[in-house]
This record gives C-alpha cells, structure tokens and sequence, in this order.
C-alpha cells in the first residue's frame, strides 16, 4: 500500500504495512533492524504505544476515525511508552524526518 496525503495527492510512502490483528500490532517494529526510508507501519486500533525492544527511533504519526493527522511524536527512541492524543485510532510508524504533514491533514492510502 501507498500512504497518500488525501489534501494533496501527493504520495507519502511508498510502502505501508498493515499491522491490523493482535499479533501483527504486537510484533510491530520489535527487533527489526531498521524501517526503511519511504516505508511504514499502521496500527489499527491503536491508541498507546511504546518502543521497547526496539532498535532505532521512530516518529509516530496520531489519525482519528477519519484518517485526520491529530498530532505527532517526533523521535520515539527505543524503551518509551506513549498515550496518544484523545480521539486517536490508529498511527503510522515512520522513520524520523520521512513524512512531513501538518496536524488537520487528512491522509488515505492505496494499493501499489
């Protein structure tokens, strides 16, 4: 899957990974290497996360029901634990600096 900004059009990822059941959310990013530049990972529901067990830092990305960027957490180092903001029912893990968008933004996403 693409991460599309829906605003825009514009392509955000080229790359954009699914963790929708309970073991894919729970493995996660957990002892990956890395996350490639332009790829992703989508957490849904989600509406906490932490980085333990991992080995590199992320930026996370907050959506509502509607695909709606509601904030962002920029830098997660591995070993911390976030609450997302109120409202949030996914998030997109991202490398930091990789995708630039602005809370309000509406985001979709489609095959490759």
């Amino acid at each position: 899957m693409k991460l599309i900004n829906a605003d825009s059009g514009e392509v955000l990822l080229d790359q954009l990974e699914f963790a929708d059941t309970y073991w894919k959310r729970f493995k996660g990013l957990q002892l990956r290497r890395s996350l490639p530049q332009g790829s992703g990972l989508l957490l849904s529901p989600c509406s906490s996360l932490h980085t333990c067990f991992m080995r590199f830092s992320i930026d996370v990305i907050m959506l509502d029901r509607e695909n709606v960027v509601l904030g962002k957490k920029l830098r997660m180092r591995p070993w911390r634990v976030v609450i997302c903001n109120r409202g949030t029912a996914r998030v997109i893990e991202v490398s930091p600096g990789s995708v630039d968008v602005a809370d309000g933004t509406q985001l979709s996403w489609m095959d490759s």
